[in-house]
């Protein structure tokens, strides 16, 4: 009777063991499934907002572009062509964005960005601090713009007349979807 209580104890004890972990790891499976619902529940996020990241999300990219611009563009190594910066593709990759160098003289440059053109150039001519812009360019873009000028060291191998004050601009076309990805 002693042999059998031991028994009976032991498989309670067993049993309340196995009931234990059991429960253990479904706790673990409902904070694993209520944060992957977190993380794909709807966002409702302003444009105000979108635009600020956007912003933060275009200044690191362009920090990373003049970064890669001094390395390409020096006294010793005069590679003013942004397409064949291998340190470019690996940039766009990484924030799913379209990064490029714009004049007037380009064809697929958008009206917004040649009217950011021209307000770069009116600011240079009138010795205006560059600043960066930030807008919407369509319902899934965010259009980043920063000036490339004189302060900058790709101009003066770079620019089409450096005769003449002309300005560039650095165009970076971030998705929406990737900037609401990082609020």
């Amino acid at each position: 009777m002693y042999s059998a209580r031991i028994m009976t104890k032991s498989a309670f004890i067993v049993l309340m063991s196995l009931l234990f972990s059991a429960c253990h790891e479904q706790n673990k499976n409902t904070v694993s499934t209520a944060e992957l619902m977190k993380s794909r529940e709807i966002k409702k996020v302003s444009d105000a907002e979108i635009l600020k990241k956007g912003g933060e999300v275009g200044n690191q990219i362009l920090s990373a572009v003049l970064e890669i611009a001094s390395r390409n563009v020096n006294t010793e190594t005069v590679n003013c062509e942004v397409d064949s910066w291998k340190a470019i593709d690996s940039l766009e990759t990484t924030y799913q964005s379209r990064i490029e160098r714009l004049n007037s003289n380009n064809q697929l440059i958008s009206e917004l960005e040649l009217q950011l053109l021209a307000a770069y150039q009116y600011n240079l001519e009138n010795n205006e601090k560059p600043t960066s812009s930030i807008q919407k360019l369509n319902s899934k873009t965010i259009l980043y713009t920063y000036p490339i000028d004189s302060a900058s060291g790709i101009f003066k191998y770079c620019l089409d007349s450096i005769g003449q004050k002309k300005v560039e601009l650095w165009s970076v076309k971030i998705p929406i979807k990737e900037i609401i990805n990082e609020l």
